[in-house]
């Protein structure tokens, strides 16, 4: 009798740890990473989504139509959208915020080929332009100071993109970088000593450091594939960029030295135009779900 009890136990035991195993294997049991917010549902193309100063809002371009990209508005308490300019009638993308929330740049199509930087006064209501010269020019990637005192922004001088600065007037132009290749997505550090910027100068796009004077480069990434659009955190002690290196546009974020890499991103499409939230936990990014375009807030690792 006590022979049979114990076979008995042993057997409802080991059935019990098989059983568990299967859940174990099967699942579905929660993910450690929180899956991303989905924002806008429209699926329309979009791209250079940046965060208000205060975090409440998002400004990000949107295409319109074929030859139109539209700059829009979206309050996050309700994901309320709206345009930025209602009034404009050509292209403009690539927006930046002041951190006082007064000032907003962004890229305008004036022509073939030609493309300005506007910065935007929305106390009243006015409007500058750093004009590119007669021809085929274009700047783009406007970012400002976190003192609102200037932007930065790439244009192609002499037939190599180098990354300048102006004032809010649109004048006093300073060009910080001069060498070869291709140097783009300026932004400064939280307390404006320094610049984290994408370059080829070595042949292909890294992520590149600099003082806010543009001397002492350092290249902080080596990677056989792209990385671009780095971005800073708000504590200054990370970057975010996108990179090429799973084989599809991905986002990244390593330590502010280069360091510590770590992929925030995991989908067979592309995920790309990363900024930080100003709580420094959250991204908002663009991501391709099934040929669709739309913005999602996704945690940081």
């Amino acid at each position: 009798m006590g022979e049979r009890w114990l076979m008995s136990f042993f057997d409802r035991k080991r059935q019990y740890l098989v059983g568990s195993m299967i859940l174990l294997l099967l699942g579905p049991w929660p993910s450690c990473a929180e899956e991303p917010v989905r924002l806008t549902s429209d699926g329309r193309l979009k791209a250079t989504p940046v965060f208000s100063h205060d975090g409440t809002e998002l400004v990000f371009a949107v295409l319109e139509n074929p030859k139109m990209f539209r700059l829009m508005t979206m309050q996050l308490a309700d994901r309320s959208v709206e345009p930025l300019r209602k009034a404009a009638t050509t292209a403009e993308f690539e927006p930046a915020c002041s951190r006082d929330g007064r000032y907003c740049a962004f890229v305008r199509q004036r022509g073939v080929l030609r493309l300005s930087v506007a910065i935007l006064d929305k106390q009243t209501d006015t409007l500058v332009e750093v004009l590119p010269p007669p021809g085929f020019a274009g700047m783009r990637s406007p970012t400002f100071s976190p003192d609102n005192s200037r932007v930065l922004y790439s244009f192609a001088d002499e037939s190599r993109q180098q990354i300048f600065s102006t004032d809010l007037r649109a004048n006093d132009p300073q060009k910080l970088t001069n060498s070869p290749g291709i140097n783009n997505w300026p932004n400064f550090s939280p307390d404006g000593k320094e610049i984290v910027f994408g370059s080829s100068r070595d042949g292909n796009f890294d992520i590149y450091l600099m003082q806010c004077d543009g001397s002492n480069v350092q290249r902080l990434t080596h990677n056989p594939v792209q990385d671009i659009r780095p971005r800073f955190s708000p504590d200054g002690k990370r970057i975010v960029f996108v990179g090429h290196r799973h084989g599809n546009s991905e986002i990244y974020v390593m330590d502010r030295d280069g360091t510590n890499l770590v992929r925030v991103t995991h989908h067979p499409e592309r995920d790309d135009y990363p900024d930080w939230h100003t709580d420094g936990k959250q991204l908002v990014v663009v991501s391709e779900r099934g040929g669709r375009h739309d913005l999602y807030l996704v945690r940081v690792p």
